[in-house]
């Protein structure tokens, strides 16, 4: 059984007229006289009688009508879902982010907007370190993710595009002598107990801290590791020592900690957007859109 069938079926049920139903149709009334014989030669039976007032259900015809129906909107409905799949209107983006992330104003704003241009496309978020995402993203595990440059062996298999350069500022104890200052100088800290993002991370600014102490003069006394900048910044309020985080960990708000800025030249760190060179999700291509338009004109690969 065709599907032109069941459409010529419904079509001369509703008119109760083959000329009319072969003008709905746009063909003429032979090609759909021939399609309805089709259709009671596979049913094996009559779907109308025939008369000089046109074409009546027959009762095999009335039963048929409302599952034909049915058929072609459920077809309908199919053709539609994937239409909308393929220009990635529905589905899911799994989208990976450093703890450090929600704090700055980028990946918010991102996420915002695609919700409201894309409502239907689920979200799938997972907070992890950047070294893990890259790792996820190589292996299809993640989409697209919010990463600080660090070194991996398969970086070269990504895509990447910094979406903002952050200053780092130093947090201090708000009771640590230079807390009042709006801003200072590395070496400044050369004599502080530091906390450093954790060397089982293979963390970019853990290399970027240190070497800006070198820079500095100093190698500097590692009080404790950490894995995200949160964690570094509530250990900076309990008054274990002092630390570099992105300029945006001022949301944070956390009491007993003071932010300076540092006056150092290279004191910043990027934050990256990261997606597999090969990657054809049509929500993937609309995230890019907003995120890096010079990328989602087609689908990376």
């Amino acid at each position: 059984m065709e599907l032109r069938h069941l459409r010529a079926f419904i079509a001369v049920a509703e008119e109760r007229n083959f000329s009319r139903a072969a003008a709905r149709l746009h063909i003429s009334q032979p090609p759909l006289s021939q399609q309805i014989q089709a259709l009671e030669a596979e049913l094996g039976v009559r779907v109308f009688e025939r008369g000089r007032n046109g074409a009546s259900l027959t009762a095999a015809g009335a039963s048929l009508l409302p599952q034909a129906r049915a058929v072609l909107e459920q077809l309908q409905r199919a053709v539609e879902q994937a239409q909308r799949a393929g220009r990635g209107e529905t589905g899911s983006l799994a989208v990976g982010f450093a703890g450090s992330m929600p704090f700055s104003a980028v990946m918010p704003q991102l996420l915002h907007d695609f919700r409201v241009a894309w409502p239907e496309v689920e979200l799938q978020l997972r907070e992890q370190p950047s070294r893990a995402q890259i790792d996820d993203l190589v292996t299809r595990k993640l989409d697209v993710g919010f990463v600080r440059p660090t070194r991996h062996a398969q970086l070269a298999e990504l895509h990447t595009r910094v979406l903002l350069r952050e200053p780092l500022v130093a947090a201090l104890h708000a009771q640590h002598p230079l807390a009042d200052r709006p801003s200072i100088r590395l070496r400044e800290l050369r004599h502080e107990p530091f906390m450093l993002y954790s060397a089982t991370l293979g963390s970019g600014l853990r290399e970027h801290t240190l070497a800006l102490c070198l820079k500095a003069g100093f190698n500097p006394r590692i009080a404790q590791e950490v894995h995200e900048m949160p964690t570094l910044i509530s250990l900076v309020s309990a008054g274990i020592g002092v630390g570099l985080v992105a300029a945006s960990m001022r949301r944070a708000q956390m009491p007993y900690v003071r932010y300076l800025d540092l006056l150092d030249a290279g004191a910043h760190s990027d934050i990256v957007l990261a997606w597999k060179r090969d990657n054809a999700s049509p929500a993937l291509r609309n995230f890019l859109a907003l995120a890096a338009p010079e990328h989602a004109a087609a689908p990376p690969g």
